[in-house]
Order: C-alpha cells, then structure tokens, then sequence
C-alpha cells in the first residue's frame, strides 16, 4: 500500500484507523458505516460516532497535562499545610507554660479563694460556689488558649 493508495484489507485499513481488527467489523455492521475501504470516509464515520482513538501523541499530551496539574495540586496542598504546621518545639514550651498557668489558677481558685467562699453556706450554696469558680476557671482557660494559639502561630512562622 502507498501513501496515497487504499487499503486493500481488512487488517490494513484498520491499521490506517489506528483500530484493531475485531474493533473494525464491529463498527461494519453500525448503521451508516462506510462500505468500502476509504480512509477519509471511515474517520469521517468514527469521529462522528465518538469512536475515534486519540492518538498517541495527543494522548501522552494528555497525560503530561493531567500530571503536571496533579503536580501543582501537591504543591499547592504542602504549601498551605506548611502554613499550618506548628514546631514542635513551640507546642512543647507552649504546653509547658500552659501547665504552669493553670496550676497557678487551679490553686488560687481552689486554695485560697473557695474556703472564704463556701464559708459558713450550706452543700447546696457550696455547689453554687463550685460552679460559679469552674466557670471562672472554664473562662480564663479558654481565652489562654485562643492567645496561645495565635501566639504558637506567630512563634511557627518564624521572623
């Protein structure tokens, strides 16, 4: 077969169309498939009917697209993961002084400032009075964390 001559088998043509042999005598028998052996009529047919392969190099482009967006996918998730990575150094002094605090308040609110408060109430009072401390300890708890936090983050970022 030349170039510009028709392929004269089967096994030719479906070599020209970049199809199998077996992939060729099925879409023979597709309504308004070619009957003879023409190259143009074929592709014509097979791109009409979203049959036509991509070829190889449109393929490998194809490829090469999807992995370099994958590619700066990753680089984009381990930038911002970067950003949100505490060291761990910073966690374990922040921990530190964290546990230092609170055992200074703990013993502030249970030693020195529940006795004058339960002083001379009754079970009941004296549970109020527990609750109302536990709640002022929840609080300070709570906003010592929310500025650990932020400062963690400052320490992590660096200068």
């Amino acid at each position: 077969m030349t170039c510009d001559a028709q392929p004269e088998t089967p096994r030719a043509l479906a070599a020209a169309l970049n199809l199998s042999t077996e992939s060729l005598r099925l879409y023979r028998k597709l309504k308004g498939a070619p009957e003879g052996w023409n190259v143009e009529e074929w592709r014509t047919f097979l791109d009409q009917q979203g049959l036509a392969r991509a070829a190889n190099a449109s393929l490998n482009e194809l490829k090469a697209e999807l992995l370099r967006e994958q590619i700066l996918l990753a680089r984009a998730k381990n930038r911002r993961e970067e950003q949100e990575v505490v060291d761990r150094a910073v966690v374990e002094e922040m921990l530190g002084l964290l546990g230092q605090k609170l055992d200074l308040l703990l013993r502030l609110k249970l030693e020195v400032e529940l006795g004058p408060r339960v002083a001379g109430k009754s079970a009941a009072e004296a549970n109020v009075e527990g609750g109302l401390i536990l709640d002022e300890i929840r609080e300070v708890v709570n906003a010592n964390l929310a500025c650990f936090e932020t400062d963690a983050v400052k320490a992590s970022a660096g200068p």
